[in-house]
C-alpha cells in the first residue's frame, strides 16, 4: 500500500560522501517513512541542485552560503508532533512500540549528513506528512585540476542504482 515516487534532478553537481553511509541514511528515511503510513500513501525521494547566496538557518546550525545537492524524502503519513521534532535526532528517541525501534535510525541519519559537511532539516504536519532536507555541499575539487585527455563520463544510475539510459 505505500507507493514510491522518484523526482531526480539532472546535472546533478558532485559530491564527497561515502556512498554505502549515504544510501544507509536514505533507507532509514524510507522505513521511518513507511512506517509513518499504517494505512498506505507515498514516499516522495527528489533530488536537485540548489544555490544559496547567503547564510540560511538549517535546524540548529547555519548552512553557509554555496551550491549543494539537495535530496528530500517526503512522505504523506501521519506526520511528527511539534513536541517531538525537537528530539527526532537524539539517539535512543523513539515513538514507536517496544521491539519496533532502536531510536537510533535518525540519529544514524544526521551523523552520516553532518560527517559529510551537510545539513538536514525537517518539515512535519500532524495527518498530512513529513518532509527531510538534506543538503550535500557541492565538490569542486574537481574544478581546479588540468584536464589531461577529456575525462570519461560516468554511468548515468537511478536512485536503484539501475544503469540508466542516456541520450
Amino acid at each position: 500500500g505505500v507507493d514510491l515516487s522518484l523526482d531526480q534532478g539532472s546535472d546533478l553537481w558532485p559530491i564527497h560522501a561515502d556512498e554505502a553511509q549515504l544510501s544507509n541514511a536514505i533507507i532509514n528515511l524510507v522505513v521511518n517513512a513507511r512506517d509513518a503510513m499504517p494505512k498506505g500513501g507515498t514516499v516522495t525521494i527528489r533530488t536537485a541542485n540548489e544555490s544559496f547566496v547567503s547564510a540560511t538557518t538549517m535546524g540548529t546550525g547555519i548552512m553557509p552560503p554555496g551550491d549543494y545537492v539537495r535530496i528530500d524524502v517526503a512522505d504523506t503519513g501521519t506526520g511528527i508532533s511539534k513536541e517531538h521534532l525537537g528530539k527526532i535526532f537524539d539517539p535512543f528517541f523513539t515513538t514507536k512500540p517496544v521491539g519496533q525501534g532502536t531510536g537510533l535510525g535518525l540519529a544514524t541519519v544526521y551523523g552520516i549528513v553532518k560527517q559529510t559537511g551537510g545539513f538536514i532539516t525537517v518539515d512535519s504536519e500532524l495527518g498530512k506528512g513529513t518532509t527531510f532536507r538534506i543538503f550535500l555541499p557541492r565538490d569542486r575539487a574537481d574544478e581546479n585540476a588540468i584536464a589531461v585527455a577529456e575525462p570519461e563520463r560516468a554511468v548515468a544510475r537511478d536512485a536503484t542504482g539501475q544503469t540508466v539510459a542516456t541520450l
